[in-house]
């Protein structure tokens, strides 16, 4: 049992699985008969990139692909025994993680994100008035 993380939460986590990978994602950790099963949303790896600047200097970079590469899927679930360790990721990475997700989407998935957070506006929402109006309910409350 995985007992030294926090379980049913939803958080940003950095999994070390016993293959070696590094796999980072929003994760739920849940019970199930007795065994921690990790559920991963939209899990990454990290590559690590290393150029060659001439004179001794060597350019050293990160990012991030897509843990099964071949696959639609985007929420898999981990078996306990398949986990080294699991620890929370800093909030810089967080940041990269979730930019490098939102480069990631498929258009058709950014069109449904964005449609749920879109407002219909009409011409009277945010309008108070024009200046002249203003101005007006100024200078009579200032020169009575």
């Amino acid at each position: 049992m995985i007992n030294y993380a926090k379980h049913d939460d939803e958080f940003h986590g950095v999994f070390k699985l016993v293959s070696g990978e590094e796999v980072l994602a929003k994760a739920v950790l849940t019970e199930d008969r007795e065994e921690t099963l990790c559920f991963l949303q939209d899990p990454v790896c990290i590559q690590v990139i290393n150029q060659d600047m001439g004179k001794g200097k060597v350019l050293r970079g990160m990012g991030f692909h897509k843990w099964m590469q071949m696959s639609d899927e985007d929420f898999f679930i981990v078996r306990e025994k398949d986990v080294l360790s699991v620890a929370s990721m800093s909030k810089e990475i967080v940041y990269m993680y979730e930019a490098f997700l939102a480069n990631e989407e498929p258009p058709h998935k950014k069109d449904e994100r964005t449609a749920r957070r879109e407002t219909n506006l009409d011409n009277t929402q945010g309008y108070i008035g024009s200046i002249n109006d203003a101005r007006k309910v100024f200078e009579k409350l200032y020169k009575g």
